[in-house]
């Protein structure tokens, strides 16, 4: 197998994973602060809309939205047996979506879901992966949320 098949195939992982939480898309494609509360979103619909599995989103959009986007790097060589990286998920609104009728902040939500299903996560590699650090993040003067970083292992 090739070194980076595996990375490959961790991509689509964590992406169908991420697109199996209504309450993910929800919060992603429902403007409204009750969010929750509004219907079912297609997955299908959801990719290179609000979910990129880059770090960018290639169009700025008149709209506005919430984004996740995603980066797997800094992949490193442990010992003979496998590698380690990162998997830095950038989760950023417009300023005028933050509010929501749930306690906390939309990009705060997203982000805890995004532990929930990712912090100890045994289908990535090897191991599980783990929290590694979390900061905020400032696309432009609009657009702001935070990053969350989760560290994997890998047989090569």
């Amino acid at each position: 197998m090739s070194r980076f098949e595996s990375l490959a195939r961790d991509k689509m992982t964590v992406i169908d994973k991420l697109l199996s939480s209504q309450e993910i898309l929800k919060a992603l494609a429902h403007n409204d602060s009750d969010f929750l509360d509004k219907k079912d979103i297609d997955p299908l619909t959801m990719m290179y809309k609000h979910i990129f599995p880059y770090k960018f989103v290639p169009k700025t959009s008149e709209e506005k939205k919430t984004y996740i986007t995603m980066t797997f790097g800094n992949y490193r060589k442990v010992g003979n047996s496998y590698k380690s990286g990162f998997i830095t998920f950038n989760v950023f609104t417009h300023q005028d979506l933050f509010r929501t009728d749930y306690g906390t902040l939309r990009t705060d939500y997203i982000t805890i879901k995004l532990d929930e299903l990712f912090n100890d996560f045994d289908g990535l590699g090897v191991g599980k992966a783990n929290f590694h650090t979390m900061d905020h993040l400032s696309v432009n003067t609009d657009y702001h949320g935070s990053y969350v970083v989760y560290k994997t292992y890998d047989f090569n």
